[in-house]
């Protein structure tokens, strides 16, 4: 499994019915304007995968192009753009994390493990693990934790912060955040904030199903 969501692995097809059940921002809701008729004007201009429609979006030029050999507006397409960027979360700096050991964070830079996608990548590898363990010192309990908390900012909408919440709170990977109850989650987050201030946010109800709804995503295309 990769750190973020395979593009090639999602069929234009498929990625219209994903759209039409994610919780859309407001900003985003022109995508569930007509999505039929969108989609099928990007399937006939030869767009099979999602790693095509990004390479056809990647640049103001190619976008244009794009616009003018489907008939879809720039602006659909560029709000199009944007959506697909957030099924690839950026890596988040070990040392963001909230409350990790700072010799931990040491230990693991000097072999190489700076961020949350190094660590997903590497613990993916049993023999890493291992020898991490063996020379740097550190104990299993802790790599358990980085390797957490690197797992949950893998969500769209989750940093360093919130991450560090939803592990205090019990939900220590994506499966759990996906099997979530909106409303349990904002409360059981929102006590283990006032307690430890990670984050100055107010979230609400629906920031937590839009958390939970991408988490679901990415269990389930993995």
């Amino acid at each position: 499994m990769s750190y973020s969501i395979d593009l090639t692995g999602i069929s234009l097809q498929s990625y219209q019915e994903i759209l039409k059940k994610q919780n859309l921002l407001p900003s985003r809701r022109i995508l569930l304007d007509d999505p039929e008729a969108h989609f099928q004007r990007m399937a006939e201009a030869g767009i099979g995968d999602l790693s095509a429609l990004k390479k056809a979006l990647s640049s103001p030029e190619k976008l244009s192009k794009f616009a003018a050999q489907t008939n879809i507006s720039d602006d659909y397409l560029i709000i199009l753009k944007r959506e697909l960027g957030s099924l690839e979360q950026k890596p988040v700096p070990i040392s963001d994390f909230p409350g990790l050991n700072r010799q931990t964070v040491l230990m693991l830079s000097e072999n190489g493990i700076k961020t949350s996608k190094d660590v997903y990548t590497a613990f993916q590898n049993e023999v890493t693990e291992k020898s991490l363990l063996e020379i740097s010192g550190i104990s299993r309990n802790e790599l358990e934790e980085v390797c957490c908390l690197s797992d949950l900012v893998r969500i769209n909408g989750v940093g360093a912060a919130a991450a560090r919440a939803m592990f205090e709170a019990g939900y220590k990977h994506i499966t759990d955040i996906a099997s979530a109850d909106a409303e349990k989650l904002l409360g059981q987050l929102s006590a283990v904030n006032a307690d430890g201030r990670y984050y100055h946010a107010k979230l609400g109800k629906k920031d937590m199903q839009f958390v939970i709804d991408f988490a679901v995503l990415l269990r389930d295309l993995e």
